[in-house]
């Protein structure tokens, strides 16, 4: 028969020895067997030790890396939401510029020669020149007067479009403006006004 191993050779058992390493009880029975396991349980307790910061790191790296995902996934949307709120309002300037009159109305070009509270006096022009590419939109075109006049009264809270598509009141008109202006068809009754220059 071969040699008998440290557990054969002793009245402990494994289940006693791993129940009892701590007690005193175990280093009477055979002490050097008690040393032996109590190592052994500090290796396993060392190498379980390893393996929970181990695992806590990665938890963590997952963590981080979740985190940053949600950081970019957020500031993703909120960029394309400036974006989107930009060209919206982009678009509605541009609307707002657009010169669009209906069957209702004509449109009378005008420089305005004086004013006085909601009261102008505008000369009538005509472009000497065709108006940028775009639909409807404003010009930087060229106005020649001809020699007619008209004076006419803005009502209070007529919607007045700037050159740079605001929306603003008659206070926002001087002389020298080039004013395209919406009246209501075979009256002077003003509708809507847009600055063009």
């Amino acid at each position: 028969m071969g040699k008998k191993t440290d557990w054969e050779n002793t009245n402990i058992t494994e289940d006693k020895a791993l129940g009892e390493v701590a007690s005193d009880r175990i280093f009477e029975d055979d002490p050097e067997l008690a040393k032996e396991l109590a190592e052994d349980r500090k290796i396993q307790e060392r190498a379980r030790a390893y393996k929970e910061l181990q695992d806590a790191r990665k938890k963590e790296k997952r963590k981080r890396i979740i985190t940053g995902l949600i950081v970019v996934m957020v500031l993703t949307v909120a960029v394309l939401t400036v974006i989107k709120v930009y060209r919206d309002k982009k678009s509605s300037q541009e609307n707002a510029n657009e010169i669009a009159i209906t069957e209702a109305q004509e449109l009378v070009y005008g420089e305005v020669s004086s004013v006085a509270g909601n009261n102008i006096t505008i000369e009538r022009v005509v472009e000497n020149s065709e108006k940028s590419p775009g639909k409807g939109s404003m010009s930087t075109s060229s106005y020649t007067g001809t020699g007619e006049t008209t004076q006419l009264q803005i009502p209070v809270g007529t919607e007045v479009i700037t050159k740079l598509g605001t929306k603003a009141t008659f206070t926002s008109i001087s002389c020298g403006n080039v004013l395209a202006i919406a009246l209501e068809k075979g009256t002077d009754i003003i509708d809507k006004v847009w600055i063009v220059e």
